[in-house]
């Protein structure tokens, strides 16, 4: 085997073994959490989230609105003035 080869075998199995290692403690903690990938508790917290990020967008939204249009009157009453 080519001496300069080993080093890097080295590393790409140290590399693989602490990514099976997260990989299998991430796996772990789904199943103590119960969020299976089909499970109905992982959809609920989903469609929740889903809600929640779509009532966030709306507000976001409103504030904008008022932002740009207070932004606007103010530079009409300015040029008003002028």
């Amino acid at each position: 085997m080519n001496a300069g080869l080993v080093p890097v075998l080295i590393v790409a199995i140290v590399f693989s073994f602490i990514s099976f290692s997260v990989y299998l403690k991430y796996k772990t903690t789904q199943m103590k959490l119960g969020f299976d990938e089909g499970s109905t508790a992982a959809r609920s917290e989903n469609e929740k989230l889903n809600a929640k990020v779509k009532e966030l967008e709306k507000r976001v939204q409103i504030v904008e609105l008022i932002v740009t249009d207070d932004k606007a009157r103010l530079q009409n009453e300015i040029n008003a003035l002028a």
